[in-house]
């Protein structure tokens, strides 16, 4: 049994290449699934938990996690409509073990390259590419013009690098070392990139 984290720059195609893989591999596909669980756990709705992921982490967040204890955090978390930093990355990561225990899944975003590392099994790979290709990518697949996929992708990067700061603030996030395998979309097709990654498994 193995797991595939797929880590992606906005617009390079993580998201098609994932349920590709889950379809011929016959593996789970995790994206808003993940979502679910951690609001289930935390006892706030899908809608909060996708606010914070958007928010990202806060100077207020980090002194609030210090002086309040994360107890007083959980019990009114559903109150006043907030997820708080340390609840939702602490949930995230037991959901992301508890998929891997699991095995046989493709898990989009989320840290799954930062709380899997080192675990036996798990291939971490990070999709790049440069912006002319995620603009050409979003405007094909979802039909945005120019100027919304560019804004769109400029927006998403600045959310994702606040996002995996919550997991690892010290890192730089497209490090090749924290991943398997860093593939290039700007020189490979979609065919060949899911050839690449299942041979992985067998590797």
């Amino acid at each position: 049994m193995a797991v595939i984290t797929i880590s992606r720059h906005f617009g390079a195609g993580g998201i098609t290449l994932g349920e590709r893989l889950a379809k011929e591999l016959d593996y789970r596909f995790i994206n808003d699934q993940l979502i679910k669980e951690v609001a289930d756990k935390v006892g706030v709705s899908c809608e909060q938990v996708e606010c914070f992921e958007e928010r990202g982490t806060t100077k207020l967040d980090k002194l609030l996690n210090l002086v309040v204890s994360p107890r007083f955090l959980e019990r009114h978390a559903d109150k006043h409509g907030y997820v708080y930093e340390k609840t939702y990355v602490d949930e995230v990561k037991a959901v992301t073990i508890k998929i891997y225990e699991e095995g046989n899944a493709v898990i989009i975003g989320r840290g799954g390259n930062h709380t899997l590392q080192g675990y036996p099994g798990a291939i971490h790979v990070l999709l790049v590419a440069d912006m002319e290709y995620r603009v050409r990518f979003l405007m094909s697949k979802y039909r945005m013009n120019e100027g919304q996929a560019e804004k769109a992708i400029k927006r998403a990067d600045m959310i994702r690098e606040r996002f995996l700061d919550c997991f690892s603030p010290q890192e730089n996030h497209d490090d090749p070392k924290l991943y398997t395998i860093v593939l290039n979309m700007n020189r490979i097709t979609m065919d060949k990139a899911a050839e690449i990654i299942k041979s992985l498994l067998y590797a």
